[in-house]
């Protein structure tokens, strides 16, 4: 009785060959939607093992002849080398060349010896199971090594070539020891051993099948996610030095506001900005100017802490954005940026041409300052003041933005808080007045 008693031998090779041609027509249509190369190996192997099994039911019509024993198991015997060269090109790895030289001649040795011998009860299944068993393996072995991350679709192609390897290989013993010793395997042992090597070849040579498009669509997905953060790091960082550019600044401004309003926490923003650095670029170029911000920008991120956010805020200005902190360690900060570029190493940073400085101005939040608009605009007027005192200074000074010992912040305060004067900021939003109240 064969395995499952129901599926007779030819029902169970006639649904091998429904099986693995649709499986070959898939994997066909899956290469003309994708271009994966592996998707050709697969459709051709498929497509071949489908052949094979058709030629080996014609046994039933024409008899034991060179097309129903030596061109059907070559046939099968190319399912498990289309299926080496699809590793191959499935995990990107060379070597489907050398593949195919050295199966090449195997194939064709083989055919010959199976044209000699295809009327001997067990040379041709132990040679075409040996090298079935050895193929699979191989296929198992390119998986095992080669395949990452190692997730459970990979390791279910690992297992299933490794069942039907060891299959192949376990049928092989059985009939060399059916060729030593005949009368301990009964010739209905080895009748039934060879569909239950095609079942399990069946069922795993299509179970791996299917787990290719799983595997191609898990790596399309993650490539996918790859090129989405790098697409947002391109939109969010500036090309030259690294930091957030000005619209991820202000969009973190803005929720940082958001937070900090309702709970009236203090959160305080620096502009900066190298001084004469128009004079730097007109003198030793442009590299020498891109070289001081990259500079500036590897200072301040040394400068701020985990949760501050940095940004490269114009042409030759920077921000840097400190949740809760109140304007006098805001200008602390500020002074220690300075401080570090004032006193920068150029020894070890050839491309800057000459000593640098540069200028701070520092904002805060306050009753009155409480939009961005205001903020970046009290910080912009507290740099130019930075600016007008001669540069390579921080506005407000850290003596003057730390407030009284055991004062309470009010309204009145707000000129301590802001860095600037109001009014001005009120011209700069608003042209039309004029400086005017």
């Amino acid at each position: 009785m064969y395995p499952f008693s129901v599926i007779d031998p030819g029902t169970l090779m006639l649904t091998a060959v429904g099986v693995f041609l649709v499986t070959g027509l898939f994997m066909a249509l899956a290469h003309r939607i994708r271009h994966e190369q592996a998707y050709a190996w697969l459709a051709a192997g498929n497509l071949a093992f489908a052949l094979g099994w058709s030629l080996a039911l014609a046994e039933n019509v024409i008899g034991v002849s060179w097309v129903t024993v030596p061109l059907s198991n070559i046939f099968l015997l190319l399912l498990p080398v289309m299926l080496i060269c699809a590793s191959l090109a499935f995990l990107r790895l060379p070597g489907i060349g050398l593949a195919l030289i050295v199966a090449s001649p195997i194939v064709l040795t083989l055919y010959f010896v199976l044209a000699e011998t295809m009327h001997h009860a067990i040379i041709p299944g132990a040679l075409t199971s040996s090298l079935n068993g050895a193929m699979y393996l191989g296929t198992a072995w390119i998986f095992s090594r080669y395949c990452y991350p190692r997730g459970s679709v990979a390791r279910a192609i690992i297992g299933a070539n490794m069942l039907i390897g060891a299959v192949f290989i376990a049928r092989t013993g059985v009939l060399l020891l059916a060729s030593v010793a005949p009368d301990r395997v009964p010739p209905v042992f080895l009748e039934q051993l060879v569909y239950a090597a095609l079942l399990v070849n069946l069922v795993c040579a299509l179970a791996q099948a299917l787990c290719f498009p799983l595997l191609d669509f898990m790596r399309a997905e993650t490539e996918h996610s790859r090129v989405s953060r790098r697409l947002s790091n391109l939109a969010d960082r500036d090309a030259l030095t690294g930091s957030y550019n000005r619209r991820a600044f202000t969009v973190r401004l803005e929720v940082e506001l958001q937070f900090h309003k309702p709970n009236r926490l203090p959160l305080s923003v620096i502009l900066l900005d190298i001084d004469h650095l128009t004079a730097i670029n007109d003198s030793y170029g442009r590299g020498a100017g891109d070289a001081a911000l990259v500079a500036l920008a590897e200072i301040v991120e040394s400068c701020s802490r985990g949760n501050d956010t940095f940004a490269r805020f114009g042409d030759d200005e920077f921000a840097l954005l400190l949740p809760e902190t109140a304007i006098g360690q805001a200008s602390a900060t500020a002074e220690s940026i300075r401080a570090a570029v004032a006193h920068l190493d150029r020894g070890g940073q050839p491309d800057i041409a000459v000593p640098m400085t540069c200028s701070a101005g520092v904002a805060t939040l306050s009753p009155r300052v409480d939009t961005q608009a205001t903020l970046l605009a009290n910080a912009d007027l507290a740099l130019c003041e930075a600016k007008r005192s001669g540069g390579d200074s921080v506005y407000p000074p850290p003596s003057a933005g730390e407030p009284p010992q055991g004062a309470a912040p009010s309204d009145a305060d707000d000129s301590d808080h802001g860095g600037t004067d109001l009014s001005l900021a009120a011209a700069l939003l608003d042209p039309t007045r004029n400086g005017e109240d």
